[in-house]
């Protein structure tokens, strides 16, 4: 065997026993938006994306699918490791939204040094990818996917220097706007809520410096405390655009194909917190109380709570329980 052979060999042997690194010595701080969905998550978005300098495309759904592929192929030669990981992106049913192809960006990375070789940079360069489409001016990333809720632990293993932010929003009117839309049984939304906040909270335990939580009921009453406290957590300044997003004509992809979701375009109101007394009958209320009453009570929602009127303050890991 040639001496080049050899070292090329040697090279690659540490990949053979151990896989791929998920993250190298660069050090990305992207932030992800996380929840139980139809908390408020896309009017937060929203928000942050009316800021010069802050991308969050739309949901992408394929991360953590594209996260468990990585890990379960990073023996692979880099080219067709590249290439299983853009594919859960380039062919999810949803893909569209992003308005992106990915040939061009799969042609860089497949040349990329050694050392760049690893899940954090392929995921860092498509989020700047579509940036650098959609809106050049953006220099930080973040992702809002609710499903990454179920992803946390996973997503730091590849970005240690992660933000989470988790938006909370009354149990009670998140299983009612399920119902509304017809996208879960009562039984099943109950059970989906309390889920995901208990999965986030748990997270935000084992973090607290890298976790903040957001209740839907102050964001839509106190819009400008909230957002600069977001602002502070995420290490950016408020601009004052954030809080007159509805005015800027945001292009923002999936949005534009939801109708439940054309409430962003508008003024910030109010009148969605506290829907759950108007929409649900009594029946309804009291078994979802039955289900959801101790977690309710623990986060300030449960009648008699002062919480329940105007909103549990927006909290990082302290008051989070899981």
């Amino acid at each position: 065997m040639k001496p080049a052979d050899l070292s090329r060999v040697i090279r690659h042997v540490p990949v053979l026993l151990f896989g791929r690194p998920l993250h190298g010595q660069e050090r990305y701080r992207p932030f992800f938006i996380v929840g139980s969905g139809r908390c408020g998550s896309t009017l937060l978005r929203a928000m942050l994306e009316a800021h010069p300098d802050i991308h969050v495309p739309p949901e992408t759904h394929a991360l953590g699918c594209a996260l468990r592929a990585y890990r379960r192929y990073s023996r692979l030669p880099w080219a067709t490791l590249l290439r299983v990981v853009l594919t859960h992106f380039q062919y999810h049913r949803h893909w569209d939204t992003f308005e992106m192809d990915l040939g061009l960006l799969y042609r860089e990375l497949a040349v990329s040094p050694p050392e760049a070789r690893n899940l954090a940079t392929v995921l860092n360069a498509l989020y700047r990818a579509h940036a650098a489409l959609h809106k050049p001016s953006a220099i930080r990333w973040g992702d809002k996917t609710p499903a990454n809720t179920y992803w946390l632990p996973q997503l730091r293993s590849a970005f240690p220097d992660l933000r989470v932010i988790h938006m909370v929003r009354d149990g009670r009117d998140v299983v009612g706007s399920f119902l509304r839309l017809n996208q879960l049984d009562l039984i099943p939304a109950s059970e989906f809520w309390s889920r995901a906040v208990r999965t986030a909270q748990t997270f935000g335990v084992r973090h607290p410096a890298q976790y903040l939580e957001v209740r839907y009921e102050r964001l839509v009453t106190e819009p400008r405390a909230v957002v600069q406290q977001v602002a502070g957590f995420l290490d950016f300044s408020l601009d004052e655009r954030m809080l007159r997003h509805h005015e800027l004509g945001l292009r923002l992809g999936d949005v534009e194909r939801m109708p439940h979701l054309q409430g962003v375009r508008q003024p910030i109101y109010r009148t969605a917190a506290g829907r759950w007394r108007s929409e649900l009958n009594a029946g309804q209320i009291v078994q979802i109380e039955r289900l959801l009453g101790p977690m309710l009570a623990s986060l300030g929602y449960l009648e008699g709570d002062a919480h329940a009127e105007h909103g549990a303050d927006m909290v990082d890991h302290g008051a989070a329980r899981s």
